[in-house]
């Protein structure tokens, strides 16, 4: 049989196409640009926040998102490496994925400094700062206490006195003889307590909730600035989230002369607006620093694993971070974290 015959007996009646026709857009090429759309959506949402950051509420809620926008782009993209492969050629398509192809890596450059260790060398002995959020004092005091048994400073966000109370069995105060905070009764606010002599306390006015500026004296170490952070969410409304921030900033700004730790609940992330200024004044994040990775923090009370890191350790060049970790703790909503620090100079 030649050739000519056999094409003529692969036609069939009544159509043009022949067994060597090829189809003019490939099978599923539809729902693999679509899928690509609604991925490309909100990742380009949360390039736009990172790049231009939000100060409202609401916009500062949905910026909490940011980092996830990694996600959007990475299916994004697998969606439109195989479109263009079966397209063969098609220019378009071809802009459009090299366009995602540097956003993607634009958002892996965002995220990938907290997974490689920095080169600041340690030139003194270290020390364990210990912070976390009790969630209206429900946390567990003996899990809070069995876990602050290796710090030398710990930061107790949303305390209450019923809370730091119930501390006191396992030998709290024997452990951190020196404390700054007052929680009054019926609220929760912030306390830090401290092996060695804490000086100079100071609550910084105008906030929601309460947040310290003091001394601490290491020995071995030295004396450093720390500001136990706990400015308002961007739930508490009237623009507070943003105002205290501010605040926050300027407190930073004034004890940016000496060794400084900035710790707590920001109720931020890394991309946030506010979180980028502490950056752009020199403040890195421990997690940063140490390479110790994505650490989320909140919330930590559901089904789901945390999704926010919004807990931190700050610290500007003058300390380094040699390990960062996260726990959890049974009645609160947050986990918390556990540095390793010491001075660079």
């Amino acid at each position: 049989m030649t050739s000519n015959m056999l094409h003529r007996k692969l036609r069939q009646p009544g159509s043009t196409t022949t067994w060597d026709t090829q189809s003019s857009r490939p099978r599923f090429q539809g729902a693999l640009l679509t899928i690509a759309a609604f991925a490309l959506l909100p990742a380009t949402i949360a390039t736009i926040m990172r790049v231009l950051p939000p100060s409202g509420d609401p916009a500062a809620q949905l910026a909490a998102f940011i980092p996830y926008g990694l996600i959007g782009y990475l299916l994004a993209l697998c969606c439109l490496l195989v479109a263009l492969v079966r397209a063969r050629g098609s220019l378009v398509l071809a802009v459009i994925t090299v366009a995602v192809v540097a956003l993607t890596t634009l958002h892996l450059a965002w995220l990938a400094p907290l997974f490689v260790r920095d080169h600041r060398v340690a030139q003194t002995a270290e020390f364990q700062l210990m912070s976390l959020n009790m969630l209206h004092g429900g946390a567990d005091p003996q899990e809070v206490a069995e876990r602050a048994a290796g710090a030398d400073i710990v930061i107790l966000v949303e305390a209450t006195p019923t809370a730091l109370a119930a501390l006191k069995p396992f030998g709290w105060d024997e452990r951190f003889p020196y404390s700054v905070g007052d929680p009054k009764d019926g609220l929760f606010n912030t306390a830090v307590y401290a092996r060695f002599p804490l000086s100079h306390s100071t609550l910084i006015s105008g906030s929601a909730f309460q947040q310290w500026v003091m001394t601490v004296a290491v020995p071995e170490v030295g004396s450093m600035r720390l500001i136990a952070v706990h400015p308002c969410n961007p739930y508490c409304g009237g623009d507070r989230w943003h105002a205290e921030h501010q605040m926050l900033r300027k407190t930073v700004m004034d004890n940016l002369d000496q060794p400084l730790i900035v710790a707590g609940d920001f109720n931020a992330v890394d991309d946030h607006g506010p979180m980028q200024a502490l950056a752009r004044l020199g403040l890195k994040s421990a997690t940063d620093v140490a390479g110790a990775g994505w650490l989320p923090t909140y919330p930590a009370d559901g089904p789901l694993p945390p999704l926010l890191p919004i807990d931190h350790v700050m610290i500007n060049k003058d300390l380094t971070a040699t390990s960062v970790s996260s726990f959890g703790i049974t009645g609160t909503d947050h986990r918390g974290l556990f540095a390793t620090l010491a001075l660079t100079r």
